[in-house]
């Protein structure tokens, strides 16, 4: 169940010029000059875990801006089953896939708290034809995407591989940053994500917590990330 949108907070207007990412964002290749009339209308805004960002099916109203946290992009079957096709972290833009189609494609949940900024679907359309420097941006990142779904599939979804390697690989593939801390996701959505069930994904959890190739963070009400041994689990993600 997702959270209500009541609960999503507004820390005001995004200031895209004091943005320390902003050379890692979409709109990295814009000049502080044209990004006076850019972020005007967007909004600096904080969604709880569980928080819907966008729907499935309904009208995509704007493009969003991960500065924090982790999401999941879900998918769903004719049948009613939902499935996990993508993750998206820090400098991840959610929503492209839906600019020129005006429906959103997939639902976008945030797994832990996420902070991002919401940029008016139309307003957006208007700047990447004005702005060739965003245009020639948003195909290196269609082409990002597209290789990150193609490595989604063989490296994760394969079910010829076996489980503690595709858990080694779902993990590093979750890492925060360059550093040892992991998004923790629930063994739910890392059983859908990999096309096992739960319990096999807490056995091989347990395993690697067993071996100090993780270890867990903070309290237990409130553990969203894991510590990793990641020269371990780099090694048993090439098993296979």
């Amino acid at each position: 169940m997702h959270t209500p949108v009541e609960r999503v907070s507004c820390k005001g207007r995004s200031n895209c010029f004091a943005c320390n990412l902003r050379q890692t964002m979409v709109c990295a290749d814009v000049s502080l000059e044209d990004l006076v009339a850019f972020h005007v209308p967007i909004d600096d805004l904080v969604y709880p875990p569980g928080t819907a960002l966008f729907e499935t099916g309904e009208r995509a109203e704007a493009v969003f801006c991960i500065r924090h946290g982790v999401m999941k992009l879900v998918r769903q079957d004719a049948t009613g089953n939902q499935w996990i096709v993508r993750v998206l972290k820090k400098n991840d833009v959610a929503g492209l896939e839906s600019v020129f189609s005006g429906v959103n494609e997939h639902s976008g949940i945030a797994v832990s708290e996420v902070h991002a900024c919401r940029i008016p679907m139309a307003h957006f359309k208007l700047f990447i034809a004005q702005h060739a420097g965003l245009q020639r941006r948003l195909l290196e990142t269609t082409q990002q995407t597209l290789r990150e779904m193609d490595a989604w599939l063989s490296e994760l979804v394969n079910a010829n591989t076996p489980a503690r390697v595709r858990v080694a690989r779902l993990l590093l593939r979750l890492r925060v940053g360059d550093g040892d801390r992991i998004h923790r996701f629930s063994l739910k959505d890392m059983g859908t994500i990999l096309g096992v069930t739960p319990e096999t994904v807490s056995r091989v959890i347990s395993d690697f917590l067993k071996q100090d190739f993780l270890m867990h963070v903070g309290k237990v009400a409130s553990r969203r990330h894991f510590r990793g041994d990641i020269a371990a689990l780099t090694r048993i993600s090439q098993e296979g």
